[in-house]
């Protein structure tokens, strides 16, 4: 008598659940289809050498879903580049959870499921697929004189000014190569005294940048604009030790940072 109450309590319950299963919402849909009822999924991460050398490719694969929506037997079927990506696709299917398939109103395994997991450049939300990271670039303004500054001549006041308490300021434009040099140096400031000059153009003459990266190659800087002051620091004006020379200031090889 027990049993044949437990029996029908069950057989009720199977009922209930094939009427309220999220399978009725997909009466037509493929059991071999691997997007069909998922419930959760995770994005497979990337391989070392996939990110560095930024390859592209995809894996396919076959596997069973248990009555309960767990994912088993996983197998690869074809995977380009060869091997490269198959435990991490492995290792993130592992991870999805399936709703129940309800087949003659019982939960019901699903077998030979496929999937294709691909990776790229290409920009998508899918499950399915895994974007490779965006190419580094430089943080800042490239305009900016001091941005990504390797190394420079600590500025020295000519000790003719320096004596006279002879203050004195030069404008200089230039260019920055790709690999971080300074050329096409013209001086702006026509009135300048020759000794503040001189010793403008001696000094962004030792400048060094590191290369300014954009979508991770390095770009020219065209049209830089440095000012050097000498004496006292205008009001506004960059108090950095490689452009500006207090009446103290005696001449080292510095870091820029």
């Amino acid at each position: 008598m027990k049993n044949n109450v437990l029996a029908a309590f069950w057989s009720m319950a199977l009922v209930m659940l094939a009427a309220n299963s999220p399978a009725q919402a997909f009466e037509d849909g493929n059991p071999q289809d691997g997007m069909w009822l998922m419930s959760k999924c995770t994005n497979p991460g990337l391989a070392y050498q996939i990110k560095r050398h930024r390859t592209e490719g995809h894996v396919s694969v076959l596997f069973d879903i248990s009555a309960d929506g767990n994912v088993e037997n996983i197998r690869i079927t074809e995977s380009v580049p060869e091997g490269a990506m198959d435990d991490y696709v492995t290792r993130a299917l592992n991870r999805w959870q399936y709703f129940g398939y309800v087949k003659d109103a019982e939960l019901a395994r699903r077998e030979n499921v496929e999937l294709t997991f691909t990776f790229g450049e290409e920009d998508s939300r899918r499950c399915t697929h895994t974007k490779l990271p965006g190419l580094p670039s430089t943080m800042g303004n490239p305009q900016d004189p001091h941005q990504s500054l390797k190394a420079c001549l600590e500025l020295e006041i000519p000790r003719t000014a320096a004596r006279k308490k002879q203050q004195g300021f030069v404008e200089l434009h230039y260019d920055i190569t790709a690999e971080g040099e300074v050329v096409n140096m013209v001086t702006a400031t026509k009135d300048a005294d020759p000794m503040f000059t001189d010793s403008a153009e001696k000094a962004l003459r030792r400048w060094t940048y590191q290369p300014f990266l954009k979508a991770g190659k390095p770009i020219e800087r065209k049209d830089m604009i440095v000012q050097f002051h000498y004496g006292d620091l205008p009001e506004g004006a960059a108090d950095h030790r490689c452009s500006f020379a207090p009446w103290h200031a005696t001449q080292k090889t510095m870091p820029a940072n």
